[in-house]
Order: C-alpha cells, then structure tokens, then sequence
C-alpha cells in the first residue's frame, strides 16, 4: 500500500477513535475496542493502547488519562467548540437532543450511556448552560409520551451488552431466563430482533430444538453469554418489519375488524382527519348531526383502551365492530 494511503487510514482510524471518547465520564481502552469493533474496526489491544498513548501524548487533542487504577480511563479535555469537526448544526442537535428527552423513559441509564458522546455535542452546539437564543431554543421543545408514565425496568449491562454483541455477529446466545410464572429457564437461543415496546426491550428469538419464535423480556434475563462459534440460526425469509407488522407484539387478539364509530365532537373529526388509524379509513359528516367513521383494523386491547378513554370526551354514541376474514399467513 502507498505510503500516502498508509497514513490516511492511520488518520481514519485515530478520529474513529477520537470521536468514541467521552468528556464527562472515562472511559477504558476495552470499551473502546468494542464500540470500535461494533463499528467494523478490528483493533487490537497493542495497537489501541500505542493509540491512545498518542493522543494522550498530543496536547492539541486535550486527551485526559486517569493514572489511579488499573485499566486506565481517558476522556476528551478539551473546552466546548475547540473540536469543531464533531459540531452538530443546530437544527440537527436539536433533534438529538429530543430523542435524548425521549430515550429517558424508555430505556435504562446505563443503555442511553453509549451514546453519551452524541448528546455531549449535541449539548455543546446548543450550548445549553449560556444564555441566549440557543438555550431558549431548546427549552421550548418537550416530548410527552401518549401512553400512562412508567419507569422502565432494570436491564443488567452485562446482559445488554451479550444480546447486543449476539445480534451483531448473528449467532447464537445462552440465557438463563426467569419467566412469567416464575420458572427459571436455560437455553440456546437464536435472536433475530430486538424490539421497544413503550419502557420495555424484547428480544425476538428461536430457541434450539423449538420452530416457534419467542419474546423474552431483557428484564427478565439473568444471565446471557454469545456464543460466536455458532451461527444463529434465521428461519429463510424472516423479517422483523413483516414479524411486527403481523400484530405479534400489539396486544392483538389475531383478528381484523371493520370499525365504525359515530361521535359527535368536531375536534376529534379534526383529529382523525390529520392523524388516521389506516390510510383506508373513511370519515365523513352525517345529515343529523355528527360524524362515521369507517376502518379495517386489529382487534387489539389498545383499541379498547382508545374507544373507552375518547367514549364521553369524542361524543362517542355507537361502536360496532364487524369481525372480518383475516388474510391467509404467507407460505
């Protein structure tokens, strides 16, 4: 290879490191070859350690390292902007910093800690603790969930991190898993899919010797190791977009129903106008007074918990449901 090349994937390869130390909390050079790994860089321990030897070395970069204990931690030292290259625009680190608002009911804190890097410069570019348009800016924005407020469970980072790693490298994962009725159960597992569901993560997964798919809540997993000697094992032709879309994880009783609904407040026809329950639906205004409205749907307790909360506020004077012939499941 050119000598040229030589030293611009050098150069690559020290900014992907750079841009995965944080600034406010430290961070070891084992986590970072992981999160380099995940990223598709295959670093090893020699290699990183003369790296971020470099770095430390560097007094432009501002690279801190904590010499107290062993594995040392190294964090970012710099002051908000001198790293112009990992400045966000505006309006994009406004966007961040919503999903941020927004993954803080949803999942645990140690989880929403790998991203701490994205939501520092986030922060740095909206300059949130100076006053000013940006900080005003920010604090005119709020997410506010559609759902009762929970707190999400606790999910062990150990735990995590094996079903992340397993679903990464597509293979397989031993769990120990308490269910439902309390039964502690051992297995292997493929997973195919991890899936937010409001403050809860599942893992969509196939356990060996089994053809059914199975959700087990990560909450719920005591332990789980990647076994990356063993090729999960993928049904031919699974999808998790079709899996979802197939009401596996909307609390659906398996059935399609044509609802019709007639109510009587406008503002609710305002808001079913603008924000439909299908693209099919039809909506329309009645002679007497009120509105119909007409949609194919899932028959989900969702929609119960829709019917009975909107019943007294939409005016709501007749509900009927019209079971309907669900389509034949895809071969």
């Amino acid at each position: 290879m050119p000598r040229s090349m030589s030293a611009v994937n050098e150069a690559v390869l020290f900014l992907a490191v750079l841009k995965r130390i944080p600034r406010k909390r430290w961070v070891t050079a084992q986590e970072l070859m992981e999160n380099m790994r995940e990223a598709g860089y295959d670093i090893q321990e020699r290699r990183m350690q003369r790296i971020l030897k470099a770095m430390s070395e560097c007094e432009d970069l501002g690279i801190e390292t904590n010499r107290k204990s062993k594995p040392y931690g190294y964090r970012q030292g710099l002051p908000s902007g001198d790293l112009s290259m990992f400045q966000m625009r505006p309006d994009v680190s406004l966007l961040v910093r919503l999903f941020e608002e927004h993954l803080r009911y949803q999942l645990p804190q140690r989880i929403r800690a790998s991203l701490t890097t994205v939501f520092e410069s986030a922060r740095e570019t909206l300059n949130e603790s100076a006053p000013g348009r940006p900080r005003e800016w920010v604090n005119k924005v709020a997410f506010v969930s559609g759902c009762v407020p929970m707190l999400p469970p606790k999910i062990t980072e150990r735990v995590f991190a094996a079903v992340s790693n397993a679903l990464y490298r597509g293979c397989k994962l031993e769990v120990t898993y308490d269910n439902t009725q309390g039964e502690r159960i051992k297995g292997t597992v493929s997973p195919l899919g991890l899936v937010q569901q409001e403050q809860r993560l599942y893992l969509i997964c196939k356990f060996d010797g089994y053809d059914n798919l199975r959700h087990l809540a990560l909450h719920r997993i005591i332990e789980a190791g990647a076994l990356e000697d063993f090729p999960a094992e993928r049904p031919r032709n699974f999808s998790l977009k079709k899996y979802i879309s197939e009401r596996h994880l909307n609390f659906s009783n398996g059935r399609k129903i044509r609802l019709t609904l007639e109510f009587t407040n406008p503002v609710t026809a305002l808001n079913l106008r603008e924000t439909p329950f299908t693209r099919d639906q039809v909506l329309e205004e009645l002679p007497q007074g009120g509105w119909r409205l007409s949609a194919v749907m899932d028959d989900t307790v969702l929609l119960d918990g829709w019917i009975a909360a909107w019943r007294e506020i939409a005016g709501i004077r007749k509900v009927v449901r019209e079971e309907i012939e669900s389509p034949a499941p895809a071969a």
